[in-house]
């Protein structure tokens, strides 16, 4: 039987044992909401954050040509923001050279919220400066033009490296062939493998550049590749030809024909995007420089070289410092050699011929190739004359990449003029298409 005393005792215990149960369950039930309001603030601010999406506008003067650099530069653009989920880009093209429009356009995405605006083919002007200085919150971009607004970062690619190489080949066999006609017979061989004798074609006929604009950029090209000319043989001449942007194709075909007759043109270069002189050079069986970027087509016809030029590193180093709020001392950036951005080579029959015939002519242009790449020699040094005859670097001095960011408005004294370059004509009808890429 059981006492009073012992019920008691149960009793108690069974309240003890119930209060335990209890505060147990109290206590396992607050943490538990604890842990989950946690859980619920940190996917918030993650959802809150995947939000913020950054708005970025990509404005292109020129209309989209496939296999153009400036289509392949925005597809690998694109290509880059699709690691960014956070951003988001609208792309028009076709603004041309109306700069009122191209205010209101950037006006539009301000108001949409667009905070960082990349331009494409423009000139700096006062209407660009306007622009930069009203909306002054913007961080604009630009390619190959001098600033000094905060707002604007400006980044170059240092092509005029390549195109000096270009010049500087031209120059060995113009000079080697005019020192040794008699025992110099380089074979330079085609896409197809066919081979013919070089000498006396370079002996009797001249080099030829084709342009596409006046522009500062252009006219870095063509120094460099006048003084890589120059270097390698001083007495030899390089003649330009201007392409009038207002021509049409009817225009271009008769210039050009025209050009390459009367200069008796046997090497040719020039802007390579858009090329509106390949096939000319394929089709009058000229020897040319050729521009290798990955998703352009290749070319046919005899090529003395090739430039390669890589735009994914240039735009995955600005979308980064975009996605990281990066705050720089410096607006400028400048890519070359050492980046992996651009690069040249001459074809692997041209340096079987070379090393086979001469080596130290091999060793010569190998030489020259790595100087340049590892920084040990500069392209823009002194003395340099422009075709005018003034000074325009002393002895002893570089220009920096800050200083050719600078107008450039001379050729160099090797240079010859075929015609007058002219502004094209302000585009009263210009196609604007606008494209949304949405990344998941």
């Amino acid at each position: 039987m059981r006492s009073k005393n012992q019920d008691i005792a149960g009793l108690i215990l069974f309240i003890f044992l119930f209060l335990v149960i209890v505060s147990v369950v109290v206590l396992f039930s607050v943490n538990n909401f604890s842990f989950g309001s946690s859980s619920a603030i940190l996917q918030r601010n993650v959802l809150e954050g995947a939000s913020k999406v950054k708005k970025l506008y990509y404005i292109e003067s020129n209309n989209l040509e496939p296999k153009s650099i400036e289509y392949i530069n925005l597809h690998g653009f694109i290509s880059t923001l699709k690691r960014y989920p956070q951003m988001e880009i609208n792309v028009i093209e076709g603004v041309g050279s109306d700069y009122r429009r191209l205010e209101e356009i950037v006006n539009n995405a301000y108001a949409e919220g667009a905070r960082y605006v990349f331009l494409s083919g423009f000139e700096m002007n006062n209407a660009l400066g306007n622009i930069f200085r009203r909306f002054s919150d913007v961080k604009f971009f630009v390619s190959c033009i001098e600033v000094s607004d905060s707002n604007v970062v400006s980044y170059t690619d240092k092509t005029y490296v390549s195109k000096y190489m270009a010049g500087f080949i031209s120059g060995i066999f113009l000079g080697k062939n005019k020192n040794s006609e008699e025992e110099l017979r380089y074979m330079m061989y085609d896409s197809k493998g066919s081979g013919h004798d070089i000498s006396k074609d370079f002996q009797q006929g001249n080099i030829g550049y084709i342009a596409n604009s006046c522009s500062t950029y252009e006219k870095r090209n063509i120094n460099a590749f006048a003084l890589g000319l120059e270097h390698a043989f001083a007495e030899k001449k390089l003649y330009v030809l201007w392409l009038n942007q207002d021509n049409t194709e009817e225009q271009n075909f008769s210039d050009i024909t025209r050009f390459l007759k009367k200069y008796n043109i046997k090497v040719l270069d020039g802007t390579n995007s858009p090329c509106k002189w390949c096939r000319y050079a394929v089709d009058n069986n000229l020897y040319y420089f050729d521009l290798m970027v990955k998703g352009a087509e290749n070319k046919n016809g005899t090529i003395l070289g090739k430039y390669f030029y890589d735009p994914s590193i240039i735009f995955s180093t600005l979308v980064e410092s975009i996605a990281a709020d990066s705050r720089g001392n410096s607006n400028n950036y400048f890519f070359g050699y050492s980046d992996n951005v651009i690069g040249f080579d001459y074809t692997k029959s041209l340096a079987r011929e070379l090393s086979e015939y001469d080596s130290s002519l091999y060793a010569l242009i190998s030489k020259k190739v790595s100087d340049l790449s590892s920084g040990r020699e500069y392209v823009f040094k002194g003395k340099i004359y422009n075709n005018k005859g003034l000074l325009m670097l002393p002895e002893g001095f570089v220009f920096t990449d800050e200083e050719l960011l600078h107008e450039m408005n001379w050729l160099n004294e090797n240079v010859v003029e075929t015609n007058t370059c002219l502004s094209p004509r302000l585009n009263k009808h210009f196609v604007i298409r606008s494209i949304m890429f949405n990344n998941p």
